[in-house]
Order: C-alpha cells, then sequence, then structure tokens
C-alpha cells in the first residue's frame, strides 16, 4: 500500500466507528494531546469513551449530511474505524474524500476492501490483524529489530538492539553502510538519545540503534544478527 504520512502533527481528530480499534485509537490520540471527536451509531459506545474524548456524538456517519453537521472537515485528520460494514466504510471514505478532509486514515477488512480505500483516495489504510501478525511474526523470527516503519515501498527504517558483541566497538569499526547496505540515524543509549551519531561512537550493552535502508537490506541485516 503506498500509504502517505501526515505533513504536520495533528491536534484535532476525528474518529468514526468505536469497536475495539476506534475506541483504542481515540484514548491514544487523547492520551497523546489531541481533541478527539469520538462517533458512532450505538450511544452505549457514546458514554464508554466519554472520559477520554473531546465530544462524542452518536451518528450515522455514512450519512453525508450528518458528516457536515460535524463539521468533518475542520479536523485535521480523520480516522474511520468502522468494524465490520465494508459498504459503510467505503461510502463514508468516499464522502470524507469528496467533502475535502485534509488526511484521512482508515481501517480495512482485508486486502480488497484496502485496494478500494486507497482507490477513492484514503490516506493511510490499516488492516490491524494483518499488520499484527506480520509483527507478531517479525517478533519470532527476528527478535533483535524491535520495531521497524515503511517509508516508501522499498525503504523503512527499524529500531535495532545493539548485540553484546558490539560492547566497547566503535560504529566506525562496525562498517554497517557497507556491509550491510544501511545507515545509522540514531544510536539510544541508557543516558539519552544520539541523533548524530559519528564513527567515534562507542557501543555499550542494552544500546539500540535506528537504521534506515531498503528494506531488503534490513531483513537481511535482522538475518545476519540471528
Amino acid at each position: 500500500m503506498n500509504n502517505k504520512l501526515p505533513k504536520s502533527n495533528m491536534r484535532q481528530v476525528a474518529v468514526l466507528g468505536l469497536g475495539r480499534f476506534g475506541t483504542e485509537i481515540a484514548k491514544a490520540l487523547y492520551n497523546s494531546g489531541c481533541e478527539v471527536l469520538a462517533v458512532d451509531q450505538n450511544e452505549d459506545r457514546i458514554y464508554e469513551v466519554a472520559d477520554f474524548t473531546t465530544h462524542a456524538v452518536a451518528t450515522n456517519v455514512a450519512e453525508e449530511s450528518n458528516l457536515k453537521q460535524l463539521g468533518i472537515t475542520e479536523f485535521d485528520g480523520v480516522v474511520i474505524a468502522i468494524g465490520d460494514n465494508i459498504q459503510a466504510s467505503i461510502i463514508t471514505a468516499l464522502n470524507c474524500k469528496e467533502m475535502g478532509c485534509n488526511y484521512i486514515v482508515a481501517k480495512a477488512q482485508n486486502a480488497k476492501h484496502a485496494r478500494v480505500l486507497e482507490k477513492i483516495g484514503v490516506d493511510y489504510v490499516i488492516i490491524p490483524e494483518a499488520d499484527s501478525a506480520i509483527k507478531t511474526a517479525r517478533l519470532l523470527t527476528q527478535p533483535q529489530i524491535s520495531d521497524i516503519v515503511s517509508i516508501t515501498s522499498n525503504y523503512s527504517i527499524a529500531q535495532v538492539n545493539v548485540p553484546d558483541a558490539w560492547a566497547g566497538r566503535k560504529l566506525s569499526e562496525m562498517d554497517l553502510r557497507n556491509r550491510y547496505d544501511v545507515n545509522v540515524l540514531i544510536v539510544i543509549t541508557k543516558a539519552g538519545v544520539n541523533s548524530m551519531p559519528s564513527g567515534d561512537t562507542v557501543f555499550s550493552v542494552g544500546d539500540k540503534i535506528v537504521i534506515g535502508g531498503e528494506s531488503s537490506s534490513i531483513k537481511a541485516f535482522g538475518d545476519r544478527l540471528a
């Protein structure tokens, strides 16, 4: 999927659909300091999220007139987290896009649903079950890579646990760019974050590095650390 990252930090976000995924997104956004409008047809769900949302409204977001009443285009971003109703998800995404919403994130049930959302023009499509499965598989097969983000279809950034065998050695000694075709962007130590590591940076046990490179190179690097 050709997901696009937002151009700036989100301060006001509308979450449409309050199933498990939508509820957790709303809570995480609120805890991050965002103003959150939470919307669902089910009034019981509205009461459940009242403590961690700025506003909560019970309405059918598949209706364009309801979206207009919510002032949906005034938000920095919209998260379409509608659960099992794929048709409602697609209609809501289409309405948000045609109304000119600034940035749209949508949950997809499967790959086909994701392709439709992408063709509509949704900026970022998530398949939670698939993403969770991929992360779990990586955890089992490459436990030294604690996190990875795809920037484009073939370029990723990953956080890697530094092997204990690297302790006391300099970054220049490891020669990661030439040996593995990856670049060290950040070194994270107990003392803090070194965002401009030099070749003289010395590794210690427990350090982490953030690397960037072709997705295939990062995978190969993780395999070699196993």
